[in-house]
């Protein structure tokens, strides 16, 4: 009993730690300035703020808002450029509404970009993979000569499509890129 005892209890240590947004270390340090800037230039919301706070009370470390959310404001404006915006969105990322107003729309603007980007990509894979499923269903010995002809047309309409996305990419690629070096000029 005592055994299943100390096994729930490490079990529920490790959910709690995998939950806490700091380590102790960052916690006892209070650098909340250095805390707020990274979450800034990450783009989080500032409901983070709520989170930390929460990991750091099991410490009973001192924690400082001001310090954190005038850090977070420096670091939105290395996060809340055309650059950045390109890049999240290329990845994938999701915005959070976290740029002010004089800087949302040239973060937009780079974030419509990469996510267009990351949409052919995405698309340009679907389609590889389609023609990978053809090429196998080709290569079986049963598959009729009906059907075969079929996964045929399949095979060259997707490679249709392959080409038309490569395209696509990179005329997309090529604009990103002259976006990207226009927002590097004026910095």
């Amino acid at each position: 009993m005592l055994r299943i005892l100390i096994i729930m209890l490490a079990g529920i240590s490790t959910a709690l730690s995998g939950c806490a947004t700091l380590s102790r270390d960052e916690c006892q340090s209070g650098d909340w300035h250095k805390i707020g800037m990274q979450d800034g230039s990450d783009g989080r919301t500032e409901d983070r703020f709520k989170t930390h706070a929460k990991a750091c009370e099991l410490d009973r470390s001192v924690v400082s808002k001001a310090a954190y959310l005038e850090a977070r404001q420096k670091g939105l404006e290395l996060y809340c450029t055309q650059v950045r915006g390109y890049r999240e969105g290329s990845l994938g990322q999701k915005y959070l509404g976290v740029c002010p107003a004089h800087t949302a729309s040239q973060f937009l603007t780079g974030f419509e970009f990469g996510r267009s980007i990351n949409q052919i990509e995405i698309r340009l894979s679907d389609t590889a993979n389609g023609i990978y499923s053809v090429s196998q269903k080709l290569q079986l010995l049963s598959t009729s000569e009906a059907d075969r002809a079929d996964l045929l047309r399949e095979q060259a309409r997707l490679q249709g499509e392959e080409e038309r996305l490569k395209g696509e990419l990179q005329k997309q690629r090529a604009k990103a890129d002259t976006l990207v070096a226009t927002s590097r000029k004026k910095n």
